[in-house]
Protein backbone atom coordinates (compact mmCIF):
# COMPACT_ATOMS: atom_id res chain seq x y z
CA UNK A 1 0.00 0.00 0.00
CA UNK A 2 1.46 3.65 -0.55
CA UNK A 3 1.65 6.03 1.81
CA UNK A 4 -0.01 9.33 2.28
CA UNK A 5 3.56 10.64 1.53
CA UNK A 6 4.10 8.73 -1.56
CA UNK A 7 0.60 9.75 -2.96
CA UNK A 8 1.47 13.49 -2.42
CA UNK A 9 4.81 13.09 -4.52
CA UNK A 10 2.64 11.70 -7.12
CA UNK A 11 0.55 14.66 -7.22
CA UNK A 12 3.51 16.53 -7.49
CA UNK A 13 4.89 15.01 -10.37
CA UNK A 14 1.23 14.68 -12.04
CA UNK A 15 0.91 18.66 -11.78
CA UNK A 16 4.22 18.82 -13.71
CA UNK A 17 3.31 16.68 -16.52
CA UNK A 18 0.54 18.89 -16.55
CA UNK A 19 2.53 22.12 -16.99
CA UNK A 20 4.78 20.36 -18.98
CA UNK A 21 2.59 18.88 -21.69
CA UNK A 22 4.03 15.53 -20.95
CA UNK A 23 0.67 13.43 -21.56
CA UNK A 24 2.13 10.41 -21.48
CA UNK A 25 3.28 10.52 -18.26
CA UNK A 26 -0.11 10.57 -17.05
CA UNK A 27 -0.21 7.07 -17.67
CA UNK A 28 2.28 6.56 -14.43
CA UNK A 29 0.11 8.42 -11.91
CA UNK A 30 -3.50 7.26 -12.77
CA UNK A 31 -5.55 4.07 -13.28
CA UNK A 32 -7.07 3.59 -17.11
CA UNK A 33 -10.37 4.47 -15.81
CA UNK A 34 -9.34 7.59 -13.74
CA UNK A 35 -12.63 9.84 -12.82
CA UNK A 36 -12.85 13.28 -12.54
CA UNK A 37 -15.65 14.64 -10.69
CA UNK A 38 -15.50 18.75 -12.16
CA UNK A 39 -17.50 21.86 -12.62
CA UNK A 40 -18.18 23.74 -15.21
CA UNK A 41 -15.10 23.88 -17.33
CA UNK A 42 -14.18 20.25 -16.51
CA UNK A 43 -17.78 18.84 -15.46
CA UNK A 44 -17.27 14.88 -15.77
CA UNK A 45 -15.01 12.79 -17.58
CA UNK A 46 -14.05 9.07 -17.23
CA UNK A 47 -10.58 7.54 -18.48
CA UNK A 48 -6.95 8.67 -18.48
CA UNK A 49 -7.29 9.49 -22.42
CA UNK A 50 -10.43 12.08 -21.15
CA UNK A 51 -7.73 13.40 -18.83
CA UNK A 52 -5.27 13.89 -21.35
CA UNK A 53 -7.68 15.37 -24.03
CA UNK A 54 -9.16 17.46 -21.09
CA UNK A 55 -5.78 18.60 -20.44
CA UNK A 56 -4.23 19.05 -23.85
CA UNK A 57 -7.07 21.24 -24.88
CA UNK A 58 -6.51 23.69 -22.47
CA UNK A 59 -2.57 23.04 -22.97
CA UNK A 60 -3.82 24.42 -26.46
CA UNK A 61 -5.10 27.80 -25.65
CA UNK A 62 -2.90 28.78 -22.77
CA UNK A 63 0.77 26.65 -23.87
CA UNK A 64 2.41 28.08 -20.93
CA UNK A 65 0.43 27.36 -18.49
CA UNK A 66 1.75 25.87 -15.07
CA UNK A 67 -0.26 24.70 -11.87
CA UNK A 68 1.87 26.25 -9.12
CA UNK A 69 1.25 23.85 -6.24
CA UNK A 70 0.45 26.19 -3.19
CA UNK A 71 -0.82 23.65 -0.29
CA UNK A 72 -0.63 19.48 -0.18
CA UNK A 73 -1.69 17.31 2.57
CA UNK A 74 -2.86 13.98 2.28
CA UNK A 75 -4.57 11.05 4.73
CA UNK A 76 -4.87 7.86 3.95
CA UNK A 77 -5.47 7.04 0.41
CA UNK A 78 -6.78 10.55 -0.20
CA UNK A 79 -4.60 14.12 -0.95
CA UNK A 80 -5.76 17.33 -0.83
CA UNK A 81 -3.94 20.33 -3.02
CA UNK A 82 -4.25 23.65 -3.61
CA UNK A 83 -3.06 25.20 -7.06
CA UNK A 84 -2.46 28.78 -8.55
CA UNK A 85 -2.45 28.31 -12.63
CA UNK A 86 -1.12 30.95 -14.21
CA UNK A 87 -0.25 31.04 -18.13
CA UNK A 88 -1.13 33.60 -21.62
CA UNK A 89 -3.40 32.75 -23.58
CA UNK A 90 -2.13 32.21 -26.85
CA UNK A 91 -5.30 30.68 -28.86
CA UNK A 92 -9.14 30.74 -28.38
CA UNK A 93 -10.84 29.85 -25.15
CA UNK A 94 -13.93 29.21 -24.31
CA UNK A 95 -15.29 31.14 -27.35
CA UNK A 96 -12.44 34.39 -26.41
CA UNK A 97 -10.27 35.35 -29.15
CA UNK A 98 -6.50 34.78 -28.05
CA UNK A 99 -5.39 37.66 -26.70
CA UNK A 100 -1.64 37.53 -25.02
CA UNK A 101 -3.06 38.20 -21.76
CA UNK A 102 -2.04 36.79 -18.66
CA UNK A 103 -4.24 34.84 -16.21
CA UNK A 104 -4.31 33.28 -12.80
CA UNK A 105 -6.95 31.59 -10.73
CA UNK A 106 -6.70 28.88 -8.48
CA UNK A 107 -8.11 25.56 -8.27
CA UNK A 108 -8.46 22.80 -5.01
CA UNK A 109 -8.72 19.06 -5.87
CA UNK A 110 -9.10 16.04 -3.80
CA UNK A 111 -7.56 12.94 -5.51
CA UNK A 112 -7.86 9.35 -4.09
CA UNK A 113 -5.29 6.79 -4.75
CA UNK A 114 -5.92 2.96 -5.21
CA UNK A 115 -3.53 0.85 -3.10
CA UNK A 116 -0.81 0.82 -5.99
CA UNK A 117 -0.43 4.29 -5.54
CA UNK A 118 -1.98 5.58 -8.68
CA UNK A 119 -4.95 7.85 -8.94
CA UNK A 120 -8.11 6.61 -8.98
CA UNK A 121 -10.78 9.92 -8.47
CA UNK A 122 -10.69 13.03 -8.47
CA UNK A 123 -13.31 15.81 -7.64
CA UNK A 124 -12.04 19.25 -8.55
CA UNK A 125 -13.11 22.92 -8.11
CA UNK A 126 -12.31 25.87 -9.96
CA UNK A 127 -11.91 29.86 -9.21
CA UNK A 128 -14.06 29.86 -12.79
CA UNK A 129 -15.86 33.00 -11.77
CA UNK A 130 -12.43 34.80 -11.59
CA UNK A 131 -11.50 33.42 -14.97
CA UNK A 132 -14.51 34.25 -16.44
CA UNK A 133 -13.95 38.09 -15.61
CA UNK A 134 -10.34 37.94 -16.23
CA UNK A 135 -11.10 36.65 -19.79
CA UNK A 136 -13.56 39.15 -20.27
CA UNK A 137 -16.74 36.94 -20.67
CA UNK A 138 -17.85 38.61 -17.36
CA UNK A 139 -17.88 42.16 -16.06
CA UNK A 140 -15.84 42.73 -12.94
CA UNK A 141 -17.58 42.40 -9.62
CA UNK A 142 -18.63 45.45 -7.90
Amino acid sequence: MATPEQNMATVRQFFEAASTANFDDFDNYMVEKFVTHGDALFPFFMGREGMKGGVGFFKKAFPDARLNLEEIFAEGNKVVAHVRVTGHQEKEWLGVPASGNEYTWTASTIIRFDDDGKMVERWVIEDELGMMIQLGIMPPLH
